[in-house]
């Protein structure tokens, strides 16, 4: 058994009790008030903590300490118990040459551990995936194996609610978990009007406000990528492709499949949501509508249409 806490300690190489009493008395100092140092879990508590083979969780200052080491992570996550990596998952290397442009678009935590694609499920019936998410994710799914040749893995969106610390790429609405702690930028919002009053129509919303709906000319995608814990992990990136009509989700994810390239031209490593517009008759028709960089609040960055969504 191990702890999310030593999985996030190997990953910053502190792998000895002393190592972590120096980050530990590092954040420790910067609290208000301080904790001097010296304060922290004695070694067989340390190991303890990191096989969860303790009762209850730590509290007081340990808590405050542990919290800022690793912001946005809560105290009962840093102390679920996790399995860990396989030896097929720590000897991995990918199959085919890296192209680094690809790579920096994607992120290094996606590159050298794999990244999950992740498909709409109910929790009421049978798992059937809609053709058009499914589409999405072929597409997606042969840039992965045949561009860079990193793991792919495949799992529902109930799954991927559960497990938050690994890439992902959701297809369709609610497939990315909200990142831990809750504390995701909203560079969009997606809404939908009460069933009661007429036939549900879906929203999307920018953070400068530009609406789109699902009633208009086109059919309307969009993909966006986030940084779930930019702190903890600034290599780690999860992106959704989803849409307000049939052909949304399928539409983004063959732009992500084509169009990456033009995308990291625009972003870097920054966050964005890309907004599509997708003729009626083919995913391939998806083109550039709107593009908004950064956080909430940032200027949005409008470029030209890259496919014939027009």
């Amino acid at each position: 058994m191990q702890t999310m806490l030593k999985m996030l300690l190997a990953e910053r190489q502190l792998k000895s009790h002393s190592d972590f009493m120096v980050a530990y008395d590092r954040c420790a100092a910067q609290l208000d008030p301080p904790v001097p140092p010296g304060y922290g879990p004695a070694k067989a508590q340390y190991y303890q903590w990191l096989s969860g083979r303790m009762v209850g969780l730590p509290r007081d200052y340990h808590r405050r300490v542990l919290e800022r080491m690793f912001p946005g992570w809560t105290i009962e996550r840093l102390f679920q118990i996790v399995d860990p990596p396989s030896a097929d998952e720590r000897a991995f290397q990918p199959s085919a040459p890296i192209d680094s442009k690809l790579a920096a678009f994607l992120g290094a935590d996606m590159v050298t551990r794999g990244v999950t694609l992740v498909y709409p499920t109910r929790r009421d019936a049978v798992v059937v995936v809609p053709e058009n998410d499914l589409r999405g994710l072929l597409y997606v799914s042969a840039l992965l194996q045949q561009r860079i040749g990193i793991r792919v893995n495949f799992c529902g969106g109930g799954e991927a609610a559960a497990y938050t610390d690994r890439a992902y790429i959701g297809f369709g609405l609610g497939t990315v978990p909200s990142p831990p702690g809750g504390a995701t930028r909203r560079l969009f919002t997606v809404s939908t009007t009460d069933p009661t009053i007429g036939p549900v129509v879906e929203h999307l919303e920018l953070s400068d406000g530009t609406r789109y709906d699902s009633n208009g000319k086109h059919h309307i995608g969009f993909l966006a990528r986030i940084r779930p814990s930019p702190g903890l992990h600034p290599d780690r990136y999860w992106f959704l492709c989803a849409g307000l009509a049939p052909r949304g989700a399928a539409g983004a994810g063959w732009f992500l499949a084509n169009h990456w390239s033009s995308l990291h031209q625009w972003a870097g490593a920054n966050e964005f949501v890309a907004v599509l517009a997708i003729r009626r008759y083919s995913d391939q028709t998806s083109g550039l509508e709107k593009l908004i960089v950064g956080s909430p609040g940032a200027e949005s960055r409008e470029q030209p249409s890259t496919g014939s969504g027009d």
